[in-house]
């Protein structure tokens, strides 16, 4: 008797920052024709666009909330439209970016010889993240990462020490997402049972 069916991105519905399936597509399209069907991810909208959301043909029933639950779409006369967004203020944003650059600085850390892309991204002006291999780096590689050299949790302990009133977490094999204290997945939930008015019993994430 569940109304709302919720589903991670990366890992869940698609291999990490990669293209969904046509199998899946296929049975999501199905899902919705019985239920609401949301799809949470720490993605920005562009990489929801390029990984799932070009391939979606059926959403009438799909709604969508990138940056871990700080934005909130639904599917309505042709296009993606915004429910709401959480936008981190300029100041916010320089604060994160300048707390990374000390932390580098703290611990003497070093990028990979290799890296894709910028290592940090702002998303869609609502979560900052930090990519170790950067933000283009295909899954391939992101696998290759060995547990005993990832120095993302001393990042975060200094990371921590400079943005208290932040989020700041791991994701994946590669990254940190940092957004404001509150958002997270389980605002987005949050976020669903109070659009649809529907209690946490009667959802499925």
């Amino acid at each position: 008797m569940k109304k709302v069916i919720c589903f991670d991105l990366d890992g869940t519905l698609t291999e990490s920052k990669t293209d969904i399936t046509s199998e899946m597509t296929n049975l999501l399209a199905e899902l919705q024709k019985i239920k609401i069907v949301a799809v949470i991810g720490g993605a920005s909208f562009k990489q929801f666009e390029k990984q799932f959301l070009r391939y979606i043909t059926y959403h009438n029933n799909l709604y969508i909330l990138p940056t871990s639950g700080a934005s909130f779409y639904k599917y309505e006369n042709g296009q993606w439209c915004l429910i709401y967004k959480r936008i981190l203020s300029q100041a916010e944003e320089k604060n994160i970016l300048e707390a990374f650059d000390q932390t580098f600085k703290e611990i003497n850390y070093q990028s990979p010889t290799k890296t894709y892309g910028p290592i940090i991204e702002v998303r869609d002006e609502c979560e900052v993240a930090f990519s170790v291999l950067g933000q283009l780096a295909p899954l391939s590689e992101r696998k290759t990462l060995k547990k005993e050299d990832d120095r993302r949790p001393e990042i975060i302990e200094h990371l921590k020490q400079k943005l208290p009133h932040f989020k700041i977490s791991l994701s994946g094999v590669n990254t940190i997402d940092i957004t404001r204290k509150g958002i997270d997945k389980g605002f987005a939930i949050e976020q669903i049972e109070k659009y649809f008015k529907v209690s946490k019993e009667e959802m499925v994430f």
